[in-house]
């Protein structure tokens, strides 16, 4: 007695699988095809809402993300510190953080995304200005701010170590988040394409508010006039520090942008799949599978 039927039946079934499952390669179908398509996926009204996403929401964190630790090592603080909390702070919580956040928000990465953004653009900026301020005070000289030099000090290390951390957590949520809803959404088909994508989007919207903030830093910052003293102490006189001013008004950016683009938000984490997807794919597949089904039967 054989099975040679039964195992034929399951090798097709097999293949069909395979067929559904398969994705197409950029060789497979050329340079040319394959920017035809990812303009196609570009055109998609779901995929436009996400690149606007993309890249507007990283303006409002732009001083966090590119000055802020420049602006400390210009008040006084060592390079020394700086480098040593990024193994002792920022790695760890890369790690722990989007475990933690996907079991909190499962399976809604976009809510995880709104929640460390509202987080972002308030509370992490807020500790940053406090966190310069007492680096800038401590530069000064000024080592006893509040009940002594000892309470002083806590509160200097309290505020730099929640300003590095607060960053860092509000950072992985929402790089979690991105990842995690990028993978959801892509045309299985086009995966990789897609993928590669959405991530050029989302880099270039990290990319261009760092050159716009670095510009207006420049631009508002009026350095101090500094001459020597009798005694041949260097004295610095007047001068405009930029950053807390522009943190001001990029912060009410950020919550203008909660309040405007939180419906979009929203709107494009409840579109179903169908929405991500292309027609062109759709006729692609159905030819490919009919011309490798009429090769199996010739």
């Amino acid at each position: 007695e054989t099975l040679m039927p039964k195992n034929g039946v399951e090798e097709e079934e097999d293949d069909d699988d395979d067929d559904d499952e398969h994705e197409i390669d950029a060789y497979e179908i050329g340079i040319m095809e394959t920017y035809k398509r990812l303009w196609s996926v570009v055109k998609l009204p779901a995929v436009q809402s996400l690149i606007l996403i993309l890249l507007t929401y990283r303006l409002p964190c732009a001083l966090s993300d590119n000055v802020k630790f420049l602006k400390a090592v210009e008040f006084g603080l060592s390079k020394q510190t700086t480098a040593l909390l990024s193994p002792t702070i920022i790695l760890p919580l890369g790690i722990l953080v989007p475990i933690i956040g996907t079991k909190i928000w499962q399976g809604r990465p976009l809510k995880q995304f709104m929640f460390a953004y509202k987080f972002r653009v308030t509370v992490v900026a807020l500790v940053d200005v406090l966190m310069l301020l007492t680096v800038r005070s401590f530069r000064g000289g000024n080592t006893s701010l509040i009940g002594g030099e000892t309470t002083s000090r806590l509160i200097f290390w309290g505020l730099l170590i929640a300003s590095t951390a607060l960053q860092a957590i509000v950072h992985s949520l929402q790089f979690n988040a991105q990842m995690t809803f990028f993978a959801h959404r892509v045309d299985p088909a086009i995966g990789g394409s897609y993928m590669t994508l959405l991530n050029t989007f989302g880099n270039l919207g990290g990319t261009w508010p760092s050159s716009v903030v670095m510009y207006m830093i420049g631009q508002f910052t009026i350095p101090p006039v500094c001459s020597v003293g009798e005694d041949g102490s260097e004295v610095c006189t007047g001068g405009r520090d930029a950053y807390f001013p522009l943190q001001l008004v990029l912060s009410t950016l950020g919550c203008m942008w909660i309040f405007v683009m939180s419906k979009r938000v929203h709107h494009i984490a409840e579109l179903p799949d169908d929405a991500w997807r292309t027609q062109i794919e759709n006729e692609d597949e159905e030819e490919m599978q009919q011309l490798k089904k009429g090769g199996k039967h010739a």
